[in-house]
């Protein structure tokens, strides 16, 4: 009996004394840092939900691991991209640790919530016949968009946005997309009439901030052929006399026939 509560005893020594020694191996400040920088946006500075899911209510039975398999994978056919650098994405397996730490430290009360990154607007004039503040939607673009979208727009887990739209009026597109987002994607409905953070303002300054945004995708390069003995006119004047020539030929023969 004895033996068997001495073994129970330093069954939960050694347990206590894994359980620290992972929780030494996190870095929850750091893990804040990144949280705020790919994760708030969604899911709020708190965990508790914007166009993302409240975390507070997160499923399974070990919720470190769970948090950390999602961040890496991501969840197919919703809003939640695979964050794993394994699926193309900027974080680690180590990173995505110090994510769950962290955000298990707020929602239990317990970490202070690190404030989100300041950002300082570009002054940008606006478009012309575009509604909108550009400078404005700076702003919105990098709380909201950057870490899908790449800071520069130049694209990252979703499209790159510093491009030529085309189209008669590809603000009404853009302003659709993001207002409504697209089902079955990465891109979420952020417009508040659709249960979003973002008022219709704050949508039509960072529709008019992507399209002034010079493109970067490059342009198509145009491979020259090159030409045969022949140039293009001589060969043009060569098939058409043959074609005279038979069509003489051809005349002839009936004729005499």
């Amino acid at each position: 009996m004895r033996a068997g509560i001495k073994l129970t005893i330093l069954t939960a020594i050694l347990i206590a004394l894994f359980t620290v020694g992972v929780a030494a191996a996190q870095d929850t400040d750091r893990g804040g840092e990144l949280y705020q920088t790919y994760c708030a946006m969604c899911h709020g500075e708190d965990g508790g939900g914007r166009v993302g899911a409240d975390l507070n209510n997160f499923p399974g039975i070990d919720t470190s691991a769970a948090i950390s398999q999602v961040i890496l994978n991501g969840i197919s056919g919703s809003p939640m991209p695979s964050f794993g650098v394994d699926r193309g994405g900027p974080l680690s397996e180590g990173d995505a640790e110090d994510i769950s730490a962290y955000l298990i430290g707020v929602l239990d009360g317990t970490s202070p919530v690190v404030p989100a990154p300041t950002y300082i607007a570009p002054s940008i004039p606006p478009l012309p016949d575009v509604e909108g503040s550009p400078s404005n939607g700076a702003i919105v673009f990098q709380q909201n968009c950057a870490v899908c979208h790449g800071e520069g727009s130049q694209g990252r887990l979703g499209e790159t946005l510093a491009k030529n739209w085309p189209g008669v009026q590809p603000e009404a597109y853009l302003s659709d997309v993001i207002s409504r987002g697209i089902r079955g994607s990465i891109m979420p409905a952020w417009a508040q009439a659709e249960g979003g953070p973002l008022a219709v303002t704050e949508i039509a300054d960072v529709t008019s901030y992507i399209l002034s945004l010079e493109p970067t995708d490059s342009e198509p390069e145009i491979i020259s052929v090159p030409e045969g003995p022949l140039n293009m006119t001589i060969s043009i004047i060569l098939f058409a006399g043959i074609g005279l020539a038979i069509l003489v030929g051809l005349f002839i023969y009936y004729k005499r026939a």
